[in-house]
């Protein structure tokens, strides 16, 4: 039997996945990393999925 705790670490481990991938994107790590949180996991990888690269000036 899975531990809920494991499920949570799991979760929380896939979110900042989703911010560690968008460091380079327009919302940045944290941008990511709260959306995945506060939806899922799941759209957050589409949010980066939709999302443009940071421009550099």
């Amino acid at each position: 039997m899975i531990n809920q705790y494991v499920i949570i670490l799991i979760y929380v481990a896939l979110c900042v996945a989703v911010g560690f991938l968008g460091r380079n994107r327009k919302w940045g790590f944290w941008g990511y990393l709260w959306s995945s949180i506060l939806f899922s996991p799941l759209l957050g990888i589409l949010f980066l999925l939709a999302s443009d690269p940071k421009k550099t000036t």
